[in-house]
């Protein structure tokens, strides 16, 4: 803990935000992180999305005491019926707050209640009672954060006018039907926001990206328009999605898909050989996707372990070399990346069979590197002409930054004095392998978080200045809102006031919070739930972090997270360092560190906490 800080106290404003380790206060100027034991929450409880006020106190271990919610997310609350003598009391998923229950139902019963406010204290009225059944967990997953999943009346009427694509709505735009455009999505893949080709040219390369014009069809203050504002993202659950737009037009209509005539507003962007780019265009146009390739295909055909037709392969290779360019190049710039594990659920007959370890695939960069171009494009352009709505990811805060580099210290790595995202990423690359993603965990947490801003503060991971999303309008509002305004500047016409952007602005960055919140709540459902059937099955696994509590374990056989607590823990009492990652036992010395390979068993779940409790074998 940095002197600067020591003893410190602050009231701090923010949403509230749950995270697996901690819970985060997101304020407009920083991120407070406080481990779930350090955080009082005394006569009142907080959730994903709330507005609140908390005392923040920087000690040892830093703490905080929720002060007042002054706005709740969402009235009705998902939780379980506790019984206490003869009293009834709802509590929260995921906290320890109880709160006074007005009916009576059974103990241990999962419900949705309506919170009550009577001048200091809450009350829970019961609104429905669920069937704790996994054909549920979407509806808990839904009601939990309140997404809206149907459209009214008014988008109905809308969409009856909105029909396939035709001669009439070519007229103007650029007819690049003749190239050899693919989109390489994943297998599940419902809706194509992005189709891609690339030529050889004599001086470098022309990179085509090629997005769903979704703002042909979605216009300024229409109901679908408002619909989409108002839901903000596309939200994905592991075997389920809830669209942003109408399915008609995010899996049709708009979306890329194979062997139809779609409009698109494309970038074109040349770059000399060794990656600068030397100029770009942008133009609305019409588009025939010759190729729905997914990126397991993609890989294999490079690899050569799948027969693949010459030219594609030829065109494939094309696309390999251009974005291993621009990697390099962009890396050579300074960009940051963060050796993180993603977790894929493997799906047979509408089941999750199994939890594995996202594959490293180099098909998923040569997308990554061409998005990242248009993104980029597109917010450089953009910031000679206008206001616009920025992605942004703020630098790290100094006082983090020491407390970072005295706990990698105590455990023995030297981590980068004056640290830009090139000295970060070059200081993971030099960790053992098998710690790297541990220890991007832990500079992950110190870093600030991504955002939608009207700030001019650049993207400090990727080493940008300017940076937006311009590639995923059929998901993300944000850039249904960026392709208006790219749109309204390409053709000199009257943009959105500053004052309107900030509200979008305020609405997305609520948005992404909730969507967010709820995929990571439907998949630790999903992944509880696999691991119920395999209760007192010995599994091996890895010390991953490490709180006052206990540790987090990631299994080897199954990719999933478990946690172990100390108090479980037979053979001695061990104390817990937190800057060291490490326990000691009081008699035995033995110590476990980050890093640490155990063999455990789990011992219990609870599904709808997305729990899954360890013990320790025996060694």
């Amino acid at each position: 803990m940095s002197k600067k800080h020591k003893n410190k106290k602050i009231i701090i404003k923010g949403l509230f935000k749950l995270e697996k380790t901690h819970y985060a206060i997101i304020s407009d100027k920083n991120i407070y992180n406080i481990e779930k034991e350090f955080f009082d929450f005394s006569d009142k409880f907080a959730q994903d999305g709330d507005e609140v006020e908390a005392l923040f106190i920087w000690a040892k271990h830093p703490k905080a005491k929720l002060l007042n919610v002054t706005k709740r997310y969402n009235k009705y609350v998902v939780g379980y019926v506790k019984k206490i003598n003869s009293s009834y009391f709802f509590e929260p998923l995921k906290t320890k707050f109880l709160i006074k229950l007005v009916d009576q139902a059974s103990e241990g019963q999962l419900i949705k209640a309506y919170i009550i406010q009577s001048k200091n204290t809450e009350f829970a009225n019961i609104v429905e009672a669920y069937f704790q059944s996994e054909s549920n967990d979407d509806i808990i997953a839904i009601d939990k954060y309140n997404l809206p999943t149907e459209f009214n009346s008014d988008v109905e009427k809308e969409l009856e006018a909105i029909k396939e694509p035709s001669e009439k709505d070519f007229i103007g735009r650029s007819d690049f039907r003749y190239l050899n455009t693919v989109t390489i999505d994943g297998a599940d893949a419902k809706d194509f926001d992005d189709a891609v080709d690339v030529e050889f040219l004599k001086n470098g390369y022309r990179l085509y990206v090629h997005i769903a014009d979704v703002s042909h069809y979605v216009k300024d203050n229409s109901a679908i328009e408002k619909s989409a504002f108002d839901r903000g993202f596309s939200v994905y659950f592991p075997q389920s999605n809830i669209p942003m737009l109408p399915r008609k037009l995010s899996d049709n209509i708009c979306s890329l898909v194979p062997n139809k005539d779609r409009l698109a507003f494309s970038a074109i962007i040349y770059f000399d050989k060794k990656g600068h780019r030397k100029s770009f265009k942008f133009t609305k146009s019409v588009i025939k996707n010759k190729n729905r390739l997914t990126y397991d295909f993609v890989e294999n055909c490079l690899n050569g372990k799948v027969e693949c037709d010459k030219n594609l392969k030829s065109h494939l290779i094309k696309m390999k070399i251009l974005a291993k360019i621009l990697k390099a190049r962009r890396f050579l710039s300074g960009s940051l990346e963060l050796d993180v594990k993603e977790a894929a659920f493997i799906i047979e007959n509408n089941k999750i069979v199994n939890i594995v370890q996202k594959p490293k695939l180099f098909s998923y960069e040569i997308i990554e590197e061409f998005m990242l171009s248009a993104n980029k494009t597109v917010a450089d352009y953009l910031n000679k002409k206008t206001l616009f709505l920025r992605r942004i990811h703020d630098k790290p805060n100094p006082a983090k930054l020491l407390d970072l580099a005295f706990q990698l210290k105590e455990m023995g790595y030297a981590f980068p004095k004056k640290p830009n995202a090139k000295k970060i990423h070059n200081f993971i690359k030099s960790i053992e392998e098998n710690k790297r993603s541990i220890i991007s965990k832990i500079i992950l947490k110190n870093l600030e978080r991504a955002e939608y801003s009207m700030q001019e503060i650049g993207h400090f991971a990727l080493g940008f200045e300017n940076y937006t999303h311009f590639t995923s309008p059929i998901r993300r509002f944000p850039d249904l809102i960026i392709h208006k305004i790219l749109y309204r500047m390409l053709n000199d016409l009257h943009t959105f006031s500053y004052k309107k952007l900030e509200n979008i602005t305020k609405n997305v960055q609520k948005r992404e919070l909730v969507t967010e919140a709820a995929e990571y709540f439907a998949k630790d459902m999903k992944q509880a739930r696999l691991m119920e059937k395999y209760i007192g099955k010995v599994f091996n696994g890895i010390i991953v972090s490490m709180i006052g509590s206990g540790a987090f374990i990631e299994l080897k056989e199954i990719f999933v997270e478990g946690f172990l607590p100390y108090s479980s823990f037979k053979d001695d009492y061990y104390t817990f360092f937190e800057q060291k990652q490490m326990i000691v036992g009081r008699k035995t010395n033995k110590v476990y560190r980050l890093g640490d390979c155990i063999r455990v068993k789990p011992s219990k779940v609870d599904i709808y906490a997305g729990k899954i409790d360890l013990e320790l074998l025996k060694e």
